[in-house]
């Protein structure tokens, strides 16, 4: 029976022992020279049906007419009209029926997180943390201006401007180094840290006599928020601090006191509402005002 002849591809490699190594031309399976058939098919079809290849001035837009634009825009003009059925019910409730209600609250909470992220954050910091200069703590409860929702609201649509006066004479003040020293020293005394007593009590009769501290951080030294003054309580919008918390708006230690007695400390934190008056490029209507006003008082240390 004579061998068989097999068909080769005429290539050849030759080796030391005198055979060479032949490659064969064996036929691709059926079934994967039909796959590969089906796949250029495929790829024929879609560069007809969709956009597929770039040609001046553009691509070829495909018979269908789609596109990965118009998808997009569907998608997002989809999710629009499921956002105003909330948004609208949100406009319509009051702050304090939307915190009762824990599906408009997570949703008012979750814009609110986005917002705050983008225009807060980088004073306040990504979770309300503040810092020392100047920025207050959001995630406590020690508030300048009051920590209920409709407060909060008013701080963001309307903004807070706050002032400490300078009480050297060097610095514009009525009081000498002398008794800026003592004032602190008193200061220190009502958060319950190590201070002359002596000082601490020519500071003390300064603070409610000459100086007039306590006509804004009241006869406790517990801040315009907390405290009274002759029995009455102080005007929240007024914004002092609280002396009494060992919470410090910039800065604690007894040299940062002294510096915010003597040369004084000028905030602001600005208006977002779009009535305010205030041409921030980026003011927030009502509705982002609200969801800002309730994340913000779920940060931990709301009323």
């Amino acid at each position: 029976m004579a061998d068989k002849q097999v068909e080769t591809t005429g290539h050849q490699w030759d080796d030391e022992e005198g055979f060479p190594l032949q490659e064969f031309n064996n036929p691709l399976p059926r079934w994967w020279l039909y796959s590969f058939y089906a796949t250029i098919l495929f790829a024929v079809i879609y560069w007809i049906l969709y956009p597929a290849w770039p040609i001046p001035g553009g691509f070829t837009k495909g018979v269908l007419g789609w596109s990965q634009y118009q998808e997009l825009q569907k998608e997002m003009t989809d999710a629009q009209s499921a956002r105003k059925v909330f948004d609208d019910r949100l406009s319509a409730a009051s702050l304090e029926e939307i915190a009762a209600n824990p599906q408009l609250l997570a949703y008012a909470k979750a814009g609110g997180r986005a917002l705050f992220a983008n225009q807060c954050a980088g004073c306040h910091g990504t979770e309300g943390s503040g810092t020392t200069q100047g920025f207050p703590i959001l995630v406590d409860d020690d508030w300048l201006y009051g920590g209920t929702l409709q407060e909060i609201y008013a701080t963001i649509a309307n903004g807070r401007s706050g002032t400490m006066p300078p009480h050297l004479q060097a610095a514009g003040g009525a009081f000498s180094e002398a008794q800026v020293n003592d004032l602190a020293d008193f200061v220190l005394t009502l958060s319950n840290r190590p201070a002359d007593k002596a000082a601490a009590e020519r500071g003390k009769a300064l603070f409610m006599g000459d100086a007039g501290c306590h006509l804004c951080h009241g006869d406790h030294g517990r801040g315009s928020v907390l405290d009274t003054l002759g029995g009455q309580p102080l005007d929240h919008n007024t914004g002092a601090p609280n002396l009494t918390d060992g919470i410090w708006l910039h800065g604690g230690d007894r040299a940062t006191i002294v510096q915010t007695i003597a040369r004084g400390r000028a905030s602001k934190m600005p208006a977002w509402g779009v009535d305010s008056g205030e041409s921030l490029g980026r003011n927030l209507g009502p509705l982002a005002v609200k969801q800002l006003a309730l994340y913000v008082h779920g940060l931990g240390g709301g009323k």
